[in-house]
């Protein structure tokens, strides 16, 4: 029988990817409300040192329960799918896929300049393993519960690859990309958009098909992406108040109060920018849903701005 061994849940800001040391001159080209706080570079090198020590945390979960699988809700942003086909949510059950193992496109020097797609290098670019079997599994019982889940065997975009959200995080967390990955899509920006009560459906159905597998697995899941962030937004800030009742559920056990807290949030934090890819953490929790969560670190980011966070459920 599968086994859901470890829960995680990780911000993928750009910023994370990015040497601190030019995180105010991409600020400078970002319309910021007036009352985000300003950070000077050394405060932004330590706020970027805390981030890899929070992905690092994470890092050694995964090499203490040695997972065999790695399922992450993650978010796409017009890189796989577009307005001729925009599911609210669905599956990947193809063998592999490739995709930029950070940040695809280069930052441009000029305002208004066309970003540089990297090289596909080792350095920039790497192949993941699938896991068909599971997927499938996955796929059929998800159906079976009432989930209308679009899926792919392929990417329809092979030059540009699999979408950052799932991309990124391995990056820290399993550097090797030695674990094959499900991903699963949750629609987190354009609307309309599926409910946090109907995300935390989901991932609580996702752990109890893991428990349900006759496979013989060690199942990992991560929700990628979050918290609050709306950085091209005008006037954008960082609600750190919302962010922090959303950790303190984590750490109560309580996936659905997550769920709540996101429904009834402000219009401008959940219909604008990234701030729904808070989805993909209720996602996540609601597979560990009961067991108190760890949050490891939360930083805020104000040069995005961005709550750059990281938490895990283990002993599950």
């Amino acid at each position: 029988m599968a086994r859901l061994s470890l829960v995680m849940a990780c911000s993928h800001s750009p910023f994370l990817f990015t040497d601190p040391a030019i995180w105010n001159d991409i600020r400078a080209k970002r319309p910021l409300r007036e009352d985000v706080p300003h950070d000077s570079v050394e405060t932004n090198r330590e706020k970027f040192d805390r981030c890899l020590k929070g992905f690092g945390a994470l890092k050694s979960k995964v090499e203490e329960v040695r997972p065999d699988v790695l399922i992450i809700f993650g978010d796409d942003q017009l890189e796989l799918f577009d307005y001729n086909n925009m599911p609210a949510l669905g599956i990947f059950i193809g063998e592999g896929f490739e995709g930029y193992r950070t940040v695809a496109a280069s930052t441009p020097s000029v305002p208004g300049a066309p970003k540089q797609r990297k090289p596909r290098t080792p350095e920039h670019w790497t192949k993941v393993k699938g896991h068909p079997e599971l997927a499938r599994q996955l796929l059929g019982g998800l159906m079976d519960r009432g989930f209308d889940m679009a899926f792919s065997q392929d990417l329809p975009n092979k030059d540009r690859g699999m979408g950052h959200a799932f991309m990124r995080p391995p990056h820290y967390i399993t550097p090797q990309y030695d674990i094959p990955v499900v991903p699963i899509f949750v629609n987190c920006y354009y609307p309309p958009q599926p409910s946090a009560r109907r995300c935390y459906q989901l991932g609580k159905a996702v752990g109890e098909l893991i428990e349900e597998s006759p496979l013989d697995l060690k199942v990992a899941v991560l929700g990628s992406g979050g918290l609050w962030h709306t950085p091209m937004a005008k006037d954008a800030y960082l609600n750190e108040e919302f962010d922090r009742e959303t950790l303190e559920a984590i750490e109560a056990g309580d996936a659905r109060r997550m769920a709540e807290h996101f429904d009834r949030g402000t219009p401008e934090g959940l219909t604008v920018g990234g701030t729904g890819e808070t989805r993909n953490w209720i996602c996540a929790a609601a597979a560990a849903d009961g067991r108190p969560g760890k949050v490891v670190d939360y930083v805020p980011v104000y040069a995005s701005p961005c709550g750059a966070s990281f938490a895990y459920w283990e002993r599950l």
